[in-house]
């Protein structure tokens, strides 16, 4: 059972992995499965991919050693000067050249862009495979009630048809027959009840993978065993990803801001120019110098300097979140465990027994159908509940893991 107090996170797309049954039909589908079909489908993940792909266009424009083109100036005309003819020609070429180190800074600026969209790549695979995963167990859990519920129906068929014949022998009055019947009927619209809600579940599943409502789909595995896995500890070095993509954005905020601070320094255009006047020509150096009166990156540095600020108190904010829903999610899943333990050691194995007890001494005539019924009753609710402890358990091992970054 995992303390709570010990610091461990749960391996749990590595370890889920469920042994193919012979007979399984290729729709049905595995924990480990489901989340390898995440991977590649799910329209969440390949929309994160997609902008991933888009941050590497500012990392390619912020490249090249320059970022702006050099420049090729042509002049040519006619020329009279003292009754002389001739032709004027001017040909120059220059490059802007970027100081204070804008580009740089630019480079840094893209490259923390980069870093900061694959960690929310990353973190938006931790949420989704985990919503997956939470939508698995309901469905694995709707199946495996509605077994339950069909087992239910069984016996009520049995019982009502044993009422019946006990009542032509005269030896239980029509009441019982009518209360057996009533109890056939409510088991019959549980099954309906929770064949539906099997059904609707995995509806919900094919829409977090991206799957058209004509592919065939179901689950498989046993919630009992999904809910007892051990949990392994992630390296102390992993950090989460939603908190790496704020420590990338806030490196990018910082990159920003010194590139504001550097549109201070003016940008300085350097080149030359051949000129040709009638018969005379000149070879000139060229150098041009804006003088950064009114715009010195006013606004990029006091937004950038907020920025980097809030972005700061982002991060310190995020990490006691983080912390505070880890311990959260350790301490439900510890209760958990402990309920589920509770049922599984003083209930689960009274259960049959209870039953059997009650059906041989209503055949015996020593309980009339009322008591049999209340014990069968307390018997499904007790199974029901133990079901419902099974799913809540497998839920907070998967939240457990989602919290601390631990899906691979």
């Amino acid at each position: 059972m995992l303390k709570p107090s010990a610091p461990a996170a749960l391996g749990l797309v590595a370890a889920l992995v469920w042994p193919f049954a012979s007979a399984a039909s290729p729709s049905e589908l595995s924990f480990q499965e489901i989340l390898s079909l995440a991977r590649r489908r799910a329209p969440a993940l390949l929309d994160a991919a997609g902008r991933t792909a888009e941050a590497q266009g500012p990392v390619a424009g912020a490249s090249p050693f320059l970022r702006e083109n050099p420049t090729v100036s042509f002049e040519l005309g006619p020329r009279t000067h003292d009754d002389i003819r001739g032709t004027q020609l001017s040909l120059g070429i220059s490059q802007p050249i970027e100081l204070g180190g804008k580009q740089g800074a630019r480079r840094d600026s893209a490259r923390a862009g980069l870093q900061r969209q694959g960690a929310e790549q990353q973190d938006a695979e931790r949420r989704v495979l985990g919503e997956v995963g939470a939508a698995f167990l309901r469905a694995l859990y709707a199946r495996e009630l509605s077994r339950l519920m069909r087992q239910t129906e069984e016996a009520a068929r049995h019982l009502s048809d044993s009422t019946g014949k006990r009542f032509d022998a005269g030896d239980v009055p029509v009441v019982d027959v009518n209360v057996a019947k009533v109890a056939l009927a409510r088991a019959r619209a549980a099954v309906v009840t929770t064949q539906g809600e099997e059904q609707a579940l995995l509806s919900e599943l094919r829409a977090l993978l991206g799957l058209p409502l004509k592919d065939p789909l179901a689950v498989r595995g046993e919630l009992r065993e999904l809910a007892s896995l051990p949990v392994t500890a992630p390296p102390d070095t992993k950090e989460r990803p939603d908190l790496v993509a704020i420590e990338s954005e806030l490196a990018q905020a910082e990159a920003d801001l010194k590139l504001g601070r550097a549109e201070g320094w003016p940008d300085v255009s350097v080149g030359v120019r051949y000129e040709k006047e009638v018969d005379e020509t000149a070879l000139v150096g060229t150098l041009s110098v804006p003088l950064p009166v009114f715009s010195r990156g006013q606004e990029a540095k006091v937004t950038g300097d907020a920025r980097v600020r809030r972005l700061r108190t982002a991060l310190e904010s995020a990490r006691r979140a983080r912390d505070a829903q880890v311990e959260a999610a350790r301490v439900r899943d510890a209760s958990r465990q402990q309920a589920l333990a509770v049922l599984e050691t003083e209930a689960l194995p009274l259960l049959d027994e209870n039953e059997s007890l009650a059906r041989r001494s209503y055949e015996a005539g020593e309980m009339d159908l009322a008591g049999l019924l209340l014990v069968r009753r307390e018997t499904l609710e007790t199974r029901v509940a133990l079901l419902d402890s099974h799913l809540q358990a497998a839920l907070a091992r998967v939240q457990l893991a989602v919290e601390m970054g631990a899906l691979p």
